[in-house]
């Protein structure tokens, strides 16, 4: 089925189509778009902000974190398939290797898909009427950014940093900034060069 990958594909044949490897894929613009390996700290991050979310809406209750969450969504008339790190969502279970009516997607962005998560995602994302919050989550800096939409109006936030957080209206309580970033190596603090405070050897 490698020639589908070749041409335009429909989302249907995309939804079925199998390269006989283990690459996940995204769907844009009629073409599979390989999505590359996630490094150790970016699983630490995606993980962080999985278990914040978990701890404002409880684990019993109707709405879930997906982990991978493929979202179906039509961009002008193209037909798209992300795969966002998490999406939390309060519909049933199913067997679709999508969920529906999404309401929080978080994106954890690599040096590599940074420009594309949020100058397409992002607003892509915000197009549809189910999202109320999304993410991005910077993997190589402790950085973040909150799309909020508050009395139908998306209010998007500064980079936040460490130290800072943010209420989720959502979730109903704050979300800080280092509960993200923590065991990832990026929420110590820069090391002073070793010899920093250590005297001249030098004679005066």
């Amino acid at each position: 089925m490698g020639d589908l990958a070749e041409r335009r594909m429909t989302l249907a044949e995309f939804l079925v189509w199998d390269d006989g490897t283990d690459t996940r894929y995204e769907f844009l613009r009629g073409q599979p778009r390989a999505m590359a390996p996630a490094s150790g700290r970016h699983g630490v991050i995606q993980r962080n902000a999985g278990r914040a979310i978990e701890a404002r809406i409880g684990l019993q209750g109707p709405c879930r974190v997906v982990d991978q969450a493929g979202i179906l969504l039509t961009v002008r008339g193209d037909e798209r398939f992300y795969v966002p790190d998490l999406a939390l969502t309060c519909r049933p279970v199913t067997a679709s290797p999508y969920i529906d009516e999404p309401k929080l997607i978080v994106e954890v962005a690599s040096p590599s898909t940074g420009r594309t998560d949020k100058d397409v995602k992002v607003p892509d994302y915000c197009a549809l009427l189910s999202v109320d919050e999304v993410w991005l989550i910077q993997s190589q800096r402790p950085l973040m950014q909150v799309w909020q939409r508050l009395d139908g109006q998306w209010i998007g936030s500064l980079p936040l940093r460490l130290g800072q957080g943010f209420a989720s209206r959502l979730l109903g309580g704050e979300v800080r900034v280092d509960d993200i970033f923590a065991g990832t190596g990026l929420e110590l603090p820069e090391e002073e060069p070793a010899d920093a405070d250590q005297p001249s050897s030098g004679q005066s």
